[in-house]
């Protein structure tokens, strides 16, 4: 079992209505539903630098149940329940520092960049 988190950039802030709908499409992998930006990318190498991509070598330590799923629209992140307390924190940090909405659909909250 995972504990997910989706991270995109929006222009306007997300009901937690629209961000569930924007979570659906961005995983099943449809394109065009939030603008593309670069922040995804750099996001994305700082969530690795701090913490890797699931790997055969490293999948007793790694954070995530399975690897992060990155287009240029979004980064979804399944963590492990148990490392959830101590990784989310830092990855809605890192989301926020590049002007990322954080979406947590366990429980619908949106997290705009400004809410860190």
């Amino acid at each position: 079992m995972s504990f997910d988190l989706g991270f995109w950039h929006e222009d306007e802030q997300s009901t937690p209505d629209r961000a569930a709908e924007i979570y659906d499409r961005v995983t099943d992998g449809e394109d065009g539903v939030v603008p593309a930006v670069p922040a995804i990318d750099e996001f994305f190498a700082e969530v690795v630098a701090a913490f890797g991509d699931l790997t055969e070598e490293n999948i007793e330590e790694s954070p995530w149940t399975s690897p992060l799923y990155r287009t240029p629209e979004c980064v979804i992140a399944n963590l492990a329940y148990s490392r959830s307390e101590e990784v989310a924190p830092v990855l809605r940090r890192l989301a926020s520092r590049h002007r990322l909405t954080t979406y947590n659909p366990q429980n619908r909250e949106v997290h705009p960049p400004s809410d860190s």
